[in-house]
């Protein structure tokens, strides 16, 4: 059994989909751009458009019932990977002391031109789960 979490920007795909597996549930979050709530990527820089990126996979997360501590594998993917540094502190940051498994690519280009683009899964203990 599974539950879908809409996109409320743009529709046709889901932000997070919950998988139910008993006593735990895993939650797919759909690639993060760092777009604002009109939908444009609005950030001067690199580092603002990383910051909002993880904003938008943590509001991914608490509407499907989780939080980044929950996060258990991510995938980013730069269109260069000269940023990589600037990512990189962002994300040992978020992630200090609990790092997910991770993986990076570079790609041609991705959606409204943006430079960063995350993906993340999740695992979280069910609330009828016995401790």
């Amino acid at each position: 059994m599974f539950k879908r979490i809409p996109n409320q920007l743009i529709g046709g795909f889901s932000d997070a989909v919950v998988v139910d597996m008993g006593d735990y549930s895993t939650i797919y979050i759909s690639g993060m751009i760092g777009h604002d709530a009109s939908g444009k990527i609005t950030a001067k820089d690199f580092e603002g458009e990383t910051r909002q990126c993880w904003d938008n996979i943590a509001r991914g997360l608490e509407r499907a019932g989780a939080g980044l501590k929950d996060v258990v594998r991510i995938t980013a993917y730069l269109t260069d990977l000269n940023d990589y540094a600037v990512y990189a502190k962002a994300r040992r940051t978020l992630f200090e002391g609990n790092p997910p498994a991770s993986a990076t690519v570079q790609v041609a280009g991705l959606l409204l031109n943006a430079r960063l683009e995350v993906d993340a899964i999740a695992i979280v203990k069910n609330a009828r789960a016995k401790s």
